[in-house]
């Protein structure tokens, strides 16, 4: 199959995938605007928001990991094909919840499906791609989560006031019993016309071992996470506890996987391109989760209105990242991409300082452009650093890499959601999630400016 036909079919699961997980923002703002009898009467309700879009990726950081250990073995398709899948499933599931328990603990499924595909994308990209091609398939395969942020952010508002008339207050479910069974076709796409490539190609094998390991971890994250409920603890102190459980759960990963797997665990360089990867993820959940509030609140506008500003963020990476690949194979080698990546990244960190005094003085068009223009620029670094993150790994273990990748940038993810909510509860303004923002991307760009390694 042309490489062209690979990027058109992971567009589409990475489409499907961020309608997915991009639809719990929306919902969650929608809820808090309603005053939605599943949050209950809650004193703060943009931290208790921020808390379950948190719990979606507590579940999608742990299965990084095995899941890229698994492509390895089993084959990149396999686990791509399963994770959309299970998505699809989990996420309609999510729109039959009746309880806040029920509803976190289908978000916590989703995302532990979900975290199967990254790894398994970026090196299934990798592996069909001609070599001088690889930053621009990166790109173009992403523009699949633009497309999908930007269709949950602006639809998802217009989709629940359409089924108010005749779902009430349960409205807030059809986005995720419409984007749920669309995901399902996808994964039947994907599993009929993908490529197969290395690994063996058992579906029953893979799928039995990512279940084994998802069940344990679904149980213990909803364990601490009831624990903490019951011992009556706020929001904040809920999420720092779910996080300090995931990391626990993770050095139990990192312990039996340590020794197989030791040139991605070990390697100097590929730590600095994780860790910076964290600013990124706290900076995508940012915007991702709460830019439909921040446009709301700064401008007076309703959900519905704001909605096609918001999604300006999500739009724009339909540019972006593209951008990034064709920026990336026309400056080959490390030291070449990390300036790019330097001077893409404290762009973005100046443009989110600018939101400051913008969504300060209410002016919707000087939103407009920031959301766009940051939008564009953090799609490009964005690409940048995954393509820089492909050169320093070895080309067998790429899937175990990206597992990496995503797994410790998902801390980013996990608590971007609750502190930025938290921080709107604490101060009564968006303004200090800004500031924190763009603080954690001026040390993601001096982190990956200390890379030494050259190019494997």
């Amino acid at each position: 199959m042309p490489y062209h036909n690979t990027w058109t079919l992971l567009f589409a699961a990475w489409t499907v995938c961020y309608l997915d997980r991009s639809v719990t923002g929306p919902v969650v703002s929608w809820m808090i605007a309603n005053g939605s009898p599943m949050l209950g009467a809650v004193d703060q309700p943009h931290s208790l928001g921020g808390l379950i879009g948190s719990m979606f990726f507590a579940g999608y950081m742990l299965t990084q990991f095995p899941a890229g250990y698994l492509g390895d073995r089993f084959g990149r398709k396999t686990l791509v094909v399963i994770s959309t899948l299970w998505a699809g499933v989990a996420t309609t599931l999510s729109g039959a919840s009746r309880s806040l328990s029920f509803f976190v603990g289908t978000r916590v499924l989703t995302g532990l499906g979900e975290g199967a595909y990254y790894s398994n994308d970026r090196a299934l990209v990798a592996e069909h791609t001609p070599p001088q091609k690889v930053g621009t398939g990166m790109g173009v395969v992403f523009v699949g989560l633009s497309v999908g942020m930007t269709a949950a952010t602006m639809a998802s508002p217009w989709l629940i006031d359409a089924a108010s008339g005749l779902m009430g207050e349960r409205a807030w479910a059809l986005p995720f019993l419409l984007f749920g069974p669309l995901t399902v076709l996808v994964g039947l796409a994907l599993r009929r016309w993908l490529p197969r490539g290395r690994g063996s190609g058992e579906y029953a094998g893979a799928f039995l071992r990512l279940a084994l390991v998802s069940v344990v971890l679904l149980a213990a994250i909803m364990g601490f996470y009831q624990l903490s409920v019951s011992r009556g603890l706020g929001p904040l102190w809920q999420g720092a506890f779910i996080l300090a459980s995931a990391l626990l759960l993770t050095v139990a990963i990192f312990a039996r996987a340590g020794r197989t797997s030791s040139a991605v665990l070990r390697d100097r360089s590929l730590w600095l391109m994780y860790v910076s990867a964290v600013p990124i993820l706290f900076t995508l959940w940012f915007f991702g989760f709460w830019a439909l509030l921040v446009v709301s609140e700064s401008s007076g506008l309703g959900l519905t209105a704001a909605a096609a500003y918001a999604a300006l963020f999500g739009a724009a990476g339909a540019l972006g990242y593209p951008l990034g690949g064709v920026l990336c194979d026309r400056f080959p080698g490390t030291r070449g991409r990390k300036r790019l990546y330097f001077l893409c990244c404290t762009a973005v960190a100046l443009l989110v300082l600018l939101m400051v005094p913008v969504t300060g003085s209410g002016g919707l068009a000087p939103l407009a452009v920031l959301l766009f223009s940051i939008g564009v620029l953090f799609a490009a670094m964005q690409t940048v650093h995954m393509t820089l993150t492909s050169d320093l790994s070895p080309p067998e273990m790429r899937g175990q890499a990206f597992g990496m990748w995503n797994l410790v940038a998902e801390v980013g993810a996990v608590i971007s959601p609750l502190v930025c909510g938290w921080l709107r509860d604490l101060t009564g303004e968006w303004a200090p999630a800004m500031l924190l923002t763009a603080a954690l991307l001026t040390a993601s760009a001096a982190l990956v400016m200390m890379v030494p390694k050259a190019v494997r």
